[in-house]
């Protein structure tokens, strides 16, 4: 007895295949009538420009190491967020919230893209870092904390401080 489905299988191939070389031929670099780059956040979308920021508040003075909760055997770096006041925003630069300690081996950044729609206060947070107990040895570790205003044009320092993180039981 013959297969019957075997044409149609073919078929389906065939157009499967056909499908795939237009969609290649459209969005190649000869045609390129159709874009499938995946829309981004953050550093592609970072540009020229600049803003006025400067920092609310201390975004140092509740940064600790604490024991985890539960028997969990870890010590977490707390980290608050940082809140910075942000006013006249020309084209994109983005803001940028660096934690380093850099005895633990640790450094993070977060960054939030500003825009011109951007005027009043933006908020940056980090999770806070889980370490092993037996990592953490000393009483207290140096820590650095920067925000900055960056762009293409410029990276503007708004706040940088040296700061002993002090390890709580």
């Amino acid at each position: 007895m013959a297969d019957r489905s075997s044409p149609s299988v073919r078929h389906l191939q065939l157009g499967t295949a056909a499908v795939v070389l237009v969609v290649l031929v459209l969005s190649g670099p000869l045609v390129g009538v159709v874009d499938l780059t995946p829309e981004s956040r953050g550093a592609a979308e970072l540009g020229d420009g600049t803003a006025n920021a400067s920092i609310v508040g201390d975004p140092t003075a509740d940064l600790a190491i604490t024991p985890g909760r539960f028997g969990t055997n870890v010590s977490y770096l707390r980290i608050p967020p940082a809140v910075v006041d942000v006013r006249q925003v020309e084209d994109r630069p983005r803001v940028l919230y660096l934690v380093s300690v850099p005895e633990l081996g640790f450094e993070r950044s977060v960054t939030e893209p500003l825009d011109e729609r951007v005027d009043g206060r933006v908020t940056l947070r980090m999770d806070d870092r889980a370490f092993p107990h037996a990592r953490i040895r000393n009483e207290s570790y140096r820590a650095t904390v920067v925000v900055r205003v960056q762009s293409f044009e410029e990276s503007r320092t708004v706040y940088r401080r040296n700061v002993t993180v002090p390890v709580r039981e």
